[in-house]
């Protein structure tokens, strides 16, 4: 019990008050692009099929204006969060439409988006959701904010902390340590973005470089950043590595979201400190934001267990890859979930054939499915399915054999097949098991 005891002690909110305001900043933010891009027509209604995740083949993209009005009610919601309105409502009603929009199709996921999930999930289970003091009230925000049980800080920190760690542990493979691969590639690609770097970007030596100080800055800087000393510091790292890569990289709105969350890791009550330093106004420290030392452990409920049962999947799930065989960045088995964060440059080109026809897929998926199924072994068994099911609706023939001729390349190296030309894509069963025929 005495962790337990520990646990629940009572710290401010504040930090996590403002946690919740930069997800709600960075969540409008990231809806407001899929307006302002198109992307909600490019991905979710001009394509004819959509590829799943194992285990959620049941969430479906909605029809076409419904998918308008689920991203209106997204935009809405996330600007009430960073406002604090209807918090825990807006909470509930965001985390859910945006799991369901980037799961309607499999080819979209991307480790942000499911981190947004994550996290608004997380607020919406904390205490902090039940707390209705709009944003904009900074004196009420500040000054009757109540406290929270340790516990929940520090669920937001290991969250947090995690994406680096194994970020960090994924860069641990030969290509990246010895051969600045795929950092190489992407930095010659990256050229003209800043002119008077490129000939210092476009150095070999410059590769090895920021390769080996990308692992170092993953695996150390959740630590730093929980040490008092080096904090500040490690924050400012943090602040100029995402603010580089976002330069150099199309990675949307990852580096805000890392950027501000990873304030959490700062003292609990760090906003009431900073407001009073610039404003030198210590009236703010008013007796209500004040609470008693004593143990809270009673205040330990329900929701904490199941806090404590999430942050142990947050723990374990990351290292189910090594239950398959071969490279994780190749097979892609249990690759998604696992903070595997730009760890591989991939291109590939797939052909279908049954019943000697030959089919390009580039005349069925969008440019950018193509792009993705093609190098993603589960997604060309998908639709290797898809194209025996529109051939049995065509003919009436039932069981069609489907075979691809498909070549992957990994890191500017060679290309390689992911399956041989003679296997029958639709005997090969998608489950928890390594993929049977995959040539590893």
């Amino acid at each position: 019990m005495t962790v337990i005891k520990y646990l629940s002690n009572p710290v401010s909110s504040l930090s996590l008050h403002f946690f919740r305001i930069g997800y709600g900043f960075a969540t409008t933010i990231l809806i407001s692009r899929y307006f302002y891009f198109g992307w909600i027509h490019s991905y979710f209604i001009k394509p004819s099929f959509f590829f799943k995740h194992f285990g959620w083949e049941w969430i479906h993209p909605l029809p076409s204006a419904f998918t308008y009005v689920l991203f209106g009610i997204l935009l809405i919601t996330s600007f009430g969060i960073f406002l604090g309105y209807f918090l825990r409502f807006n909470l509930f009603v965001f985390t859910l439409g945006f799991t369901w929009f980037h799961f309607s199709d499999a080819t979209i996921y991307l480790n942000h988006y499911y981190l947004i999930s994550l996290l608004g999930f997380l607020l919406w289970l904390s205490p902090v959701s039940k707390i209705k003091i709009p944003t904009f009230r900074w004196r009420d925000w500040l000054n009757n904010a109540k406290p929270i049980p340790k516990l929940w800080l520090y669920a937001f920190r290991l969250q947090m902390g995690l994406v680096y760690f194994f970020g960090g542990i994924a860069k641990l493979q030969p290509d990246w340590l010895f051969e600045a691969l795929p950092l190489k590639l992407w930095l010659y690609q990256s050229e003209g973005k800043f002119p008077l770097l490129d000939p210092l970007l476009g150095l070999p030596f410059t590769a090895f470089v920021f390769s080996w100080i990308g692992v170092i800055f993953d695996l150390s800087v959740p630590f730093l950043l929980c040490i008092k000393r080096f904090r500040f510091l490690a924050w400012f790292v943090v602040l100029f590595f995402h603010s580089f890569t976002a330069f150099l990289f199309p990675i949307g709105v990852f580096p805000i979201v890392m950027s501000l969350s990873s304030l959490i890791f700062f003292a609990p009550d760090w906003p009431r400190t900073l407001i009073n330093r610039v404003l030198k106004n210590k009236i703010l420290i008013s007796e209500g934001s004040k609470f008693p030392s004593e143990n809270h452990w009673n205040e330990f409920g329900i929701k904490e267990y199941v806090l404590l049962a999430y942050l142990l999947l947050q723990v374990t799930i990351p290292f189910r890859h090594i239950l398959y065989p071969g490279q994780v960045i190749w097979t892609e088995e249990a690759i998604k979930f696992s903070w595997q964060v730009m760890v591989a440059d991939k291109v590939g080109t797939a052909v279908f054939f049954l019943q000697n026809k030959q089919i390009d897929p580039k005349e069925i998926l969008t440019d950018y499915q193509y792009r993705m199924m093609t190098i993603q072994p589960e997604h060309i068994l998908q639709f290797a399915r898809y194209l025996q099911k529109q051939e049995y609706k065509l003919t009436g023939i039932k069981d069609t054999p489907v075979y691809v001729q498909s070549h992957v390349s990994i890191n500017g190296k060679p290309a390689r097949p992911l399956f041989s030309p003679n296997e029958d894509l639709t005997k090969i069963k998608i489950n928890f098991s390594p993929l049977q025929g995959l040539i590893r």
